[in-house]
């Protein structure tokens, strides 16, 4: 009794410092931002919100399921009192091929990518390979601190990584770099988290680890990969599209401030939303689909409220909120940024879903989910709206919506089905329905 509690006092310690740090990190991401849009001016603001936005789009497509497979057999591993270095290096030597092939794709598409995304700077398309691949080790990190659970190291790594981000991104805009100030902040920023934050020193446990293969375990993580691909490019991938569609580099960077603006609640809200999986997991196995079924009632409309709250207050407080944070010269609508911010309140909504789905073992319908709000979105996108900003807004908004959609629906659906068989069986058991 005691071992357990003194594990869940760990537990709860550890979300503290995971949830702390990303309030901290957060906090700093948008000084980053806000003085990188006072800087650089719409024009040149556009410029890095490409950057940011092809950055993490990549990143979390590709280190994701790094940090996941990770944490899940290195700390499996751990409690059977088994080493987990043939875990680490397995995933290690996965991961350098899966740099290597994106290296090499990159490069091959490095004429094209230069040409659409960054105006024909090869510096840009340079900063976004090399900001890619800094991320690789640091994603590695994260996913042995999770395995170790090192929460506090784990939060340290990221409070560092955004303070080191917002710190040289300051200096070297103060001393005139430009655009290729904080594009170097943006590269160096994971490779200094790495460098001051390394694990704790730990005795292997005595029982050698068997043999582990990472492209196996991969497969996993595979519905959830998906999940994450299809929504970064809702997410982060309306700058692009804004681009493609004629925008003005001026106009993108005006877009990517309004973006980051009204994600602020969904930056803080994403990390407690992926810990109800745990939660939502325990409800089923102990208490049955019903008491499930009122954990996410309960979730949804906790997500519902803080979504109606986020769109009350962008239409209220969202073009005084945008010129205080990146300045006079990015003004833009009500419309677009009520778009934008139901496009986060939908986002919220979907991701509380997804930890609904992942609990009854349904992760491919979470991904077949956000798969269809990517044609409703780009359906919506031949709009003919004049505004371009507000088309890719109101685009990605319902494409998002229609992701949320369908997943209630799948919820609904398996729940249903697997009430259904619950029954039967019980009654195939039930020695009253014996003739």
């Amino acid at each position: 009794m005691t071992n357990l509690l003194k594990a869940r006092q760990g537990a709860r310690a550890g979300s503290a410092y995971v949830a702390g740090s990303f309030f901290i990190s957060g906090l700093l991401t948008y000084v980053f931002q806000g003085l990188s849009a006072r800087y650089l001016g719409e024009a040149g603001y556009g410029d890095l919100i490409m950057l940011w936005s092809m950055t993490f789009l990549l990143v979390q497509v590709l280190w994701i399921g790094v940090t996941q497979t990770l944490g899940r057999f290195v700390s499996e591993r751990l409690s059977r009192g088994e080493d987990p270095r043939p875990v680490i290096s397995s995933v290690r030597r996965l991961q350098l091929a899966l740099l290597g092939a994106f290296v090499c794709v990159y490069v091959l598409a490095s004429p094209l990518i230069t040409g659409a995304l960054f105006r024909g700077s090869w510096a840009l398309t340079v900063a976004l390979l090399a900001s890619v691949a800094a991320y690789a080790p640091e994603y590695f990190r994260r996913g042995t601190f999770n395995g170790h659970r090192q929460a506090a190291r784990l939060g340290v790594l990221h409070v560092v990584e955004s303070s080191s981000r917002a710190l040289l991104a300051v200096v070297l805009l103060v001393v005139g770099t430009g655009v290729l100030g904080p594009a170097l902040a943006i590269v160096l920023a994971p490779l200094i988290a790495v460098i001051a934050v390394r694990p704790t020193p730990h005795q292997l446990p005595e029982q050698e680890g068997g043999p582990f293969s990472a492209a196996k375990a991969f497969r996993f993580t595979g519905p959830v990969l998906l999940c994450v691909a299809f929504a970064q490019i809702l997410m982060n991938g309306g700058p692009v599209f804004l681009s493609l569609l004629g925008g003005t580099r001026a106009e993108v960077g005006i877009f990517g401030a309004a973006l980051i603006l009204t994600r602020v609640p969904q930056y803080v809200m994403s990390p407690a939303i992926g810990a109800l999986l745990p939660h939502a997991s325990r409800t089923l196995a102990t208490e049955g689909q019903r008491s499930l079924d009122r954990f996410v009632g309960r979730a949804a409309a906790a997500v519902g409220l803080v979504g109606v709250l986020m769109v009350a207050g962008t239409w209220l407080l969202g073009e005084w909120g945008i010129r205080l944070f990146a300045g006079e010269g990015f003004d833009t609508s009500r419309a677009v940024l009520v778009a934008l911010a139901l496009l986060a309140a939908f986002y919220l909504l979907a991701e509380t879903l997804n930890q609904a789905l992942f609990a009854l073992g349904h992760a491919r319908l979470a991904a077949l989910g956000w798969l269809l709000g990517l044609p409703v979105s780009g359906v919506c996108m031949a709009l003919p709206v004049s505004d371009p900003l507000y088309r890719v807004s109101l685009s990605l908004a319902l494409g998002v919506f229609a992701a949320a959609v369908a997943q209630a629906a799948f919820y609904l659906t398996v729940r249903r089905w697997s009430s259904e068989r619950s029954s039967s069986a019980t009654g195939s058991r039930d020695p009253a329905a014996i003739p």
